[in-house]
């Protein structure tokens, strides 16, 4: 790989990242944490690429482990979500990310709330983790003559499938979150804690409730063609 700082993509499902990696130049891989980490160049860039597994611990440890060995200059997690006043077939590119499952309210602090620590000091607190506003706003640019319909806005994070309408409207009145899924969050507070830059993409595969599409592998693979299309076209811009 050049020396130049690469660009880390992360993404829960296999589907999520295959297409990339297949696309991949003068590549590699090597193993840390049961992860597998390929690394190389996509469309002339330095790229390295893992699939971090279902839920926010394993992101989590995948975005650390990343940027402990290969220092990326960008971490982008790529996947699908559940639309919050999106139509399936959209993109969401995060403007910030929260964990609407970390609750600390009993303690009297707000939902999502977070609790960032630095040099042993007084914690930082946080619910909203913004993403890096440059990426996105080429990330959201390119989206736009690839899906059906692409916008900004806040992604929210749990340790939880939703499939329930109230719950989907919950998030939109409480967080005012666009998408919902399981990973981003917890990537989002690695790279805050790490001061690395971060950008999560969204495609939408439901409306995090009881409507998806009949077949989801295949509406799964497509969301992920497109996203390597996008990220194909971006990546010399980031």
């Amino acid at each position: 790989m050049e020396k130049k700082q690469p660009i880390g993509i992360i993404g829960a499902m296999g589907v999520e990242v295959r297409a990339l990696i297949d696309q991949m130049e003068e590549s590699g891989q090597d193993r840390f944490a049961g992860l597998v980490f390929h690394w190389g160049s996509l469309a002339g860039v330095p790229c390295v690429i893992a699939q971090c597994g279902e839920g926010k611990v394993n992101a989590a440890v995948c975005a650390q482990t990343m940027i402990l060995k290969y220092a990326p200059r960008l971490v982008i997690n790529v996947g699908v979500a559940g639309g919050v006043g999106v139509s399936i077939g959209g993109l969401v590119v995060a403007s910030a990310c929260v964990q609407h499952d970390f609750d600390a309210t009993p303690m009297g602090y707000p939902l999502g709330n977070l609790f960032l620590y630095w040099d042993e000091g007084e914690p930082e607190e946080r619910v909203e983790l913004p993403a890096d506003g440059a990426a996105a706003a080429v990330l959201l640019e390119e989206a736009q003559s690839i899906y059906g319909g692409a916008c900004s806005g806040v992604i929210a994070t749990g340790d939880q499938f939703v499939a329930d309408k109230e719950k989907n409207r919950w998030l939109g009145e409480t967080f005012g979150a666009k998408a919902v899924e399981m990973e981003g969050g917890s990537i989002a507070q690695v790279c805050y804690m790490n001061r690395v830059p971060f950008a999560v993409l969204r495609a939408i595969s439901d409306n995090a409730n009881d409507e998806s599409p009949a077949d989801f592998p295949a509406f799964t693979q497509e969301c992920a063609d497109k996203t390597a299309r996008l990220l194909t076209r971006a990546l010399g811009r980031l």
